[in-house]
C-alpha cells in the first residue's frame, strides 16, 4: 500500500486538492494541520457504516459527529483515527485483491482475532496494530 494510494481512498484530489497527501511526512503534516472532513463520511460511505459506529470508530459521541457537517477539518486525534481505518482499509484490499471483499472481512468477525471484528478493534492503536499483523500475515499465506 502506497500513501498516494492512501489518499485515494478518503477522496484524492477531490478531498485534498493539488496538495494530495504522498508522504508518511505529507500525511503527519495534514493530519496535525486537520484532514478534511470530506473524508470521514467518504469513509463511512466506504465502509457501510452508520454514524453511531463511525462516531465510536473515531472516538466521538454521535451529537460529535452530527456537528462535524458544519466543520471544515477534523481535529489531530480524529484526523489520526480516521488514517488509522483508512489504512487498514487500504492494506484489507490489498491482501484480498477486492474492495467489497476487504469491507467484509474489516466488518466479519475473524477466528484469528479471537472472534474479533476488525473494524472494532480500530477502534484502539493496539487492536489496529493486531488487524494489520493479521493482514500481513494473510498477504503472505499464513492463515494462523
Amino acid at each position: 500500500m502506497t500513501q498516494a494510494a492512501l489518499s485515494q481512498v478518503l477522496g484524492g484530489r477531490k478531498t485534498f486538492g493539488a496538495h494530495a497527501p504522498r508522504t508518511p511526512d505529507d500525511w503527519h503534516g495534514l493530519i496535525q494541520s486537520g484532514v478534511p472532513t470530506r473524508a470521514a463520511f467518504l469513509m463511512k460511505d466506504l465502509l457501510g457504516l452508520r454514524n453511531e459506529e463511525l462516531a465510536r470508530l473515531l472516538g466521538l459521541s454521535a451529537r460529535s459527529l452530527t456537528r462535524l457537517a458544519n466543520v471544515r477539518s477534523l481535529d489531530p486525534v480524529v484526523g489520526d483515527r480516521l488514517y488509522r481505518l483508512a489504512r487498514l482499509y487500504a492494506l484489507a484490499s490489498d491482501a484480498l485483491e477486492d474492495e467489497g471483499a476487504a469491507v467484509r472481512w474489516l466488518r466479519s468477525p475473524q477466528r484469528a482475532l479471537a472472534g474479533g471484528v476488525p473494524l472494532e478493534r480500530a477502534a484502539t492503536d493496539a487492536g489496529a496494530r493486531e488487524v494489520e499483523t493479521l493482514l500481513g500475515r494473510m498477504e503472505h499465506g499464513v492463515y494462523t
